[in-house]
């Protein structure tokens, strides 16, 4: 991948694994990019969490809104399994 020191941008590629601990994303890219406060992850998106499963060709993600748009490249649905835990 490639880094900004200035910037802090990451530009990840080739088998991407990142994870916060709950999380794990795995996928062909992933473009942090610091400068705009957002996250593209694309190429064979599979997110793993607590709440269930996500698969997509791309998601973005922008840190100050908190909002994600999750997309196929073609016409196909975007796969998502959701779990919900009663406590």
């Amino acid at each position: 991948g490639r880094y900004n020191k200035v910037t802090y941008d990451c530009y990840l590629e080739n088998n991407v694994i990142a994870s916060d601990g709950e999380t794990e994303i795995l996928s062909g890219n992933l473009n942090l990019v610091s400068s705009k406060d957002s996250a593209s992850i694309y190429n064979n998106v599979v997110v793993n969490s607590k709440n269930g499963q996500l698969k997509a060709d791309k998601v973005d993600y922008n840190f100050e809104s908190k909002y994600y748009k999750v997309s196929m490249f073609k016409d196909e649905r975007v796969k998502i399994k959701l779990i919900e835990w009663l406590t």
